[in-house]
């Protein structure tokens, strides 16, 4: 095969479109398109009527059934519906030198000859095993069997983390499974001198994460209160709820609900947040918005998070930019909140912050892909 100038990149969603899987495909495609290589965008989300219909019968057979149905993404309608697409697109693009999946639930199987990558962050039955710690009920074994199926057929797999990593090579023994390192989704750089030069001055204590993050924003907004009965000038800002999703809030606590990268204006107030921050926080167990703890250390800002498996495996168990936290009552939240705040070498936390993932980039991890699949699939 000869120079790599063309793929066909599918996603669960627009890949065109930062909203889409925590920025992900977007950034991983316009990095490729940076680099001149052609990039044919599929979209393997659900039709919006099967999707829309199924979201309903789930929400009334939840009551009778205590087996969990899976989602209508995860249904063996829509996986016929998807490599309908894929056989389409493979068609429509004969000149793809690789179709690239950023989802471990499909691929080009049997469909075509080219190289297929997998790139994702965890295979459902890990998802079940560790957020919902449960195994899998009968109407998801089917699921699972038709994505172990996905994975085994595929050339390359690349896990987001290093941990979904290390599993994957234990069920798959026979497949090709590459952890590159994580990325930051920014459009900025962060200017040291300035960032570290004002950050010891801000009053801004930052929370990102959506509603399945509510229990590690309520955790600091309790951690909060204590904090402002001797720091009065101090603000919380949340990102991703909106007031509403909480009881009566204390003073000085600003919810801006979710902001859009794909909106300038959102954008804008999003990255601003994350420079003024002077330190960010979210202890929500076994899953700590990830993503945006790695913008916020990009950004020179030190963290507070809960050590779940991920974290602790990318960055080790004693972190120099912040501390762990897991469970913590508000009082002790606060405590570890404030050494930060009044660590005399707190300018340290900052740099330390930014080093442990300045090399975390997207045109570095693109790289890599680009190296491995010269390495192992004879592309150049």
């Amino acid at each position: 095969m000869g120079p790599l100038n063309e793929v066909t990149v599918y996603a669960n969603g627009d890949s065109s479109k930062l909203s889409t899987w925590s920025n992900i495909p977007y950034f991983f495609t316009e990095t490729l398109i940076a680099k001149g290589i052609k990039v044919n965008r599929v979209d393997l989300s659900p039709a919006p009527i099967p999707d829309f219909i199924s979201r309903i019968l789930r929400r009334l057979f939840r009551a009778f059934l205590k087996d969990a149905l899976p989602s209508y993404f995860r249904s063996y309608p829509h996986f016929l519906d998807a490599r309908r697409r894929i056989r389409r697109a493979i068609d429509a693009h004969p000149d793809s030198q690789a179709e690239i999946f950023l989802t471990f639930s499909f691929s080009a199987a049997g469909l075509t000859r080219k190289p297929v990558i997998q790139f994702c962050d965890w295979t459902y039955s890990s998802y079940l095993e560790t957020f919902e710690e449960r195994a899998p009920s009968i109407f998801e074994t089917g699921c699972i069997r038709r994505e172990d199926s996905q994975i085994e057929s595929s050339d390359l797999i690349i896990p987001l983390f290093p941990g979904s990593a290390k599993s994957m090579l234990r069920c798959y023994k026979n497949r090709e499974i590459y952890y590159l390192g994580n990325v930051v989704n920014t459009f900025y750089d962060a200017p040291q001198a300035r960032i570290v030069e004002e950050k010891p001055h801000s009053q801004h204590v930052l929370f990102i994460g959506r509603g399945k993050y509510i229990e590690g924003a309520r955790s600091l907004i309790a951690a909060f209160s204590y904090l402002r009965q001797r720091r009065p000038d101090l603000i919380l800002d949340i990102v991703g709820m909106e007031a509403r999703d909480f009881g009566e809030l204390p003073e000085g606590v600003r919810c801006y609900g979710y902001l859009d990268k794909g909106v300038e204006r959102e954008r804008n107030l999003y990255y601003s947040l994350l420079k003024q921050a002077r330190i960010f926080v979210n202890t929500t167990p076994k899953w700590g918005a990830f993503s945006a703890t790695l913008e916020a250390m990009y950004f020179y800002t030190p963290v507070i998070v809960a050590p779940y498996a991920e974290f602790a495996e990318t960055f080790g168990d004693d972190i120099r930019f912040g501390d762990y936290s897991e469970k913590d009552s508000p009082d002790k939240l606060s405590a570890r909140i404030e050494a930060i705040l009044d660590q005399p070498s707190y300018p340290d936390f900052c740099v330390h912050a930014h080093e442990a993932v300045k090399d975390f980039t997207w045109d570095r991890f693109i790289e890599k892909l680009l190296d491995l699949l010269k390495e192992k699939l004879s592309v150049q």
